[in-house]
Order: structure tokens, then C-alpha cells, then sequence
């Protein structure tokens, strides 16, 4: 079974979890660091040890951040997936996963998603363009 953790910096991952929840989808906890908060690598032990025998992924918010870096230290301990650079389009792909998802999941998805970052002016300049083609 997939659990999904999304982990941020105040209350993005919140918000993508309502985004996700939107599309119908409910399985997913998060985990945010705040301004006043203490304690957050033992949040994150506390959640990781909660769902040690399920299929986890981890999504934090910023490469480097600390949120992302506390996830990092237990990797090596952990057995868990971590991806950072949050982004609904692969949560969206891994809530919706009918599998267990591996590493080669999130990587297609993450290449998915890259198909669709994009700046929309340069879309718009191409379109007419081709049209005064």
C-alpha cells in the first residue's frame, strides 16, 4: 500500500493535499515546519516509524531546504521514496498509483511532468506563428 507524505515550509503542503482532495483522492499526510515550530526531526521520525511497513513517498517542497534535508538524514536509515520539488502534477500521478510505486514510477512521472512546465507565452507566440504560416 502507497502512503504519501507531503512535507513543507508552512502551509504548502496543506494546500496541495486540498488540491489532491479535490480530484477525490484522501491519502495523503503532511507534515509542515512553522516559524515557532521545535521538534520538526522528531515529527519526521514519529511520521516515518507510523508508516514504516507501507509503500512510502515523500515529497518536500525546496531542494536543499531544511525540510527536505531532514528527510535526506533519514534516508539512509529509512526505507522510503523522497522526492523533492513538490509538484501536483506527480503527486497527482502517485495518488492515483493502482500499484505500488518504485523508483522507476516516480521517475516517468517526474518526466511527465516536466512535459508540462512550461511558459505559456511561448506557447501562445508558436500558436500564432503556425497560424500566420
Amino acid at each position: 500500500m502507497n502512503q504519501i507524505i507531503l512535507a513543507s515550509h508552512s502551509r504548502l503542503a496543506s494546500g496541495m493535499r486540498e488540491t489532491v482532495r479535490f480530484f477525490g483522492k484522501d491519502n495523503i499526510e503532511v507534515l509542515e515546519q512553522t516559524m515557532t515550530d521545535s521538534g520538526f526531526q522528531e515529527k519526521v521520525s514519529e511520521m516515518l516509524e507510523k508508516h514504516k511497513d507501507k509503500n512510502c513517498v515523500v515529497f518536500t517542497d525546496l531542494y536543499g531546504g531544511s525540510v527536505n534535508q531532514v528527510f535526506f538524514r533519514e534516508l539512509a536509515d529509512g526505507d522510503f521514496h523522497l522526492v523533492t520539488g513538490m509538484n501536483l502534477a506527480v503527486i497527482l500521478e502517485c495518488a492515483f498509483a493502482e500499484k505500488d510505486i518504485d523508483g522507476d514510477f516516480i521517475r516517468k512521472a517526474i518526466e511527465a511532468a516536466k512535459q508540462q512546465f512550461c511558459y505559456m507565452n511561448d506557447c501562445l507566440m508558436n500558436m500564432q506563428n503556425e497560424e500566420d504560416d
